[in-house]
């Protein structure tokens, strides 16, 4: 069985660094937006809605929870245009941006930063479980927080050892199965309480006493929030048959799909302030309390197959990115490797607490990350890529730059980080600089380190280190 499922995973690193022809393309716009509106539907969405509800009103939430959202997708993901187009990862393209050895270090330090969701998901569902147990009478014993949480790790690592199939069909029915139950959620939290006390709600005691402040913390953490899947956003993207398609199905899949369940998430926490004086982020315990056991049975749908499937994916995506940048690695101690991080973490316990500093955090590496992958395609390699340097064919090394590593590329996201960390301290939550902070960290980071990167791109010297691809492009 092992064996299979290495050969199985060696056959999907393969395909998934060796460029999909047209005709092997599999997806249109509406299975593309299912698989990445079913990567986005897990319980960190509540936690994401509870947190927003804590600094700004209802309406400043919904209007940022989807627009700012979706702004911010519709420039970081064009990008995906050139993954459909060469039916390649960003991941190669990267290449170009900080070499075959800068690309390893960039895919440990995103994983390293990313997974903390997956420890977020595995709190809640071990909340969740624990909370559903006590609605239908059951005691869970004390310290099972921990040991529920690894469970979920351990079910979802699990199959990702198996080896993940294709998951189209899966999503075909789970993704409108959640979606429908969102609306359904939300019509539980609007009929529970009266409907303006959701509409008109503010917080009675903001994290920030400054409004303002609130409000650009509130945006800060949509674009963080969404940011956080510039790593994988190609994954799909490419498997689609036209650009349009790839790209409108990141946008939406993940600014409508997962930005409904932020807003469910508020609306649930929201009602629940107003009916039990406390502010929470488990739907469980918000649909047990507002409307009764049985609607609670429905947090098996939305916490335990989101969250075990989820976890599943994510260990499996991640694990090939893996194995794609360290070849002679086995996938299968890549996934165990994976598995422990996530563990520890939940057994630490204190990610859900500092949930907001750990989403900027994350947006400190990914906004810079995002800006040169915009910046090289568009403006400095005018959508042009020496794909025999990218694979590391022999004989071609426009990409190895110093010793494998692009010090410019490398440069610009330390940059990057400072202009964030500069203007706001996740870890304080002092601001440092109002005038910028009305950009947000992320967008100012975004900004700065493409116009940086830009820039440099123009010095005659950079330029010939960048564009020593110029004489063997071949798309």
């Amino acid at each position: 069985m092992s064996n299979n499922v290495n050969q199985q995973v060696e056959r999907e690193v393969v395909f998934g660094i060796v460029p999909v022809l047209p005709r092997e393309r599999k997806y249109n716009f509406p299975d593309a937006f299912l698989v990445l509106s079913g990567y986005c539907i897990a319980t960190w969405s509540y936690t994401q809605g509870s947190y927003l509800a804590g600094l700004v009103g209802f309406q400043q939430l919904l209007i940022g929870a989807f627009f700012a959202a979706i702004l911010l997708l519709a420039i970081y993901q064009l990008p995906t245009i050139l993954s459909v187009r060469y039916g390649i990862d960003v991941w190669v393209w990267l290449k170009s941006v900080f070499g075959p050895r800068g690309v390893q270090i960039m895919t440990v330090t995103i994983i390293a930063i990313n997974f903390p969701w997956y420890a977020v998901c595995a709190e809640l569902f071990a909340s969740s479980m624990a909370n559903l147990a006590g609605v239908f009478g059951f005691q869970p014993p004390s310290g099972i927080h921990v040991a529920l949480s690894v469970l979920s790790v351990a079910i979802g690592t699990f199959i990702a050892y198996k080896g993940i199939g294709a998951i189209t069909w899966t999503t075909r029915i789970l993704v409108p199965l959640l979606l429908v139950l969102g609306l359904v959620v939300i019509y539980v939290g609007v009929t529970s309480v009266p409907a303006d006390v959701v509409w008109n709600y503010k917080p009675k005691v903001p994290a920030n006493p400054d409004r303002m402040a609130s409000y650009l913390l509130s945006i800060e953490a949509n674009f963080a929030f969404v940011i956080t899947l510039v790593g994988g956003m190609a994954g799909v993207p490419r498997l689609t048959r036209k650009e349009n398609a790839g790209f409108w199905s990141g946008v939406f899949g993940q600014g409508l799909s997962g930005s409904l369940f932020v807003v469910v998430g508020a609306v649930m926490a929201i009602a629940m302030q107003h009916a039990t004086g406390k502010m929470v982020d488990d739907p469980t315990l918000m649909l047990a309390t507002l409307a009764g056991p049985a609607l609670a049975l429905c947090s098996l749908l939305l916490v335990a197959f989101a969250n075990i499937g989820t976890q599943a994916v994510g260990s499996y995506l991640y694990a090939v990115m893996l194995k794609s940048s360290f070849k002679k690695a086995d996938y299968r101690v890549l996934i165990l490797i994976l598995a422990a991080y996530v563990a520890a973490l939940c057994a630490w316990g204190e990610i859900t607490k500092h949930f907001g500093t750990f989403l900027t955090i994350s947006a400190c590496v990914y906004a810079p990350l995002a800006a040169l992958l915009l910046v090289d395609f568009f403006f400095v390699r005018s959508q042009k890529l020496a794909l025999r340097s990218a694979f590391g064919l022999p004989g071609h090394h426009a990409y190895d730059y110093t010793a494998g590593i692009n010090w410019v590329g490398f440069f610009c996201v330390a940059a990057g980080i400072a202009m964030s960390l500069s203007i706001y301290n996740p870890l304080t939550g002092q601001i440092h600089c109002k005038a910028l902070f009305y950009l947000t960290p992320t967008g100012f980071s975004f900004l700065g380190t493409g116009l940086l990167y830009f820039a440099m791109s123009k010095i005659p010297p950079i330029r010939s280190y960048l564009l020593r691809d110029r004489s063997e492009i071949t798309v």
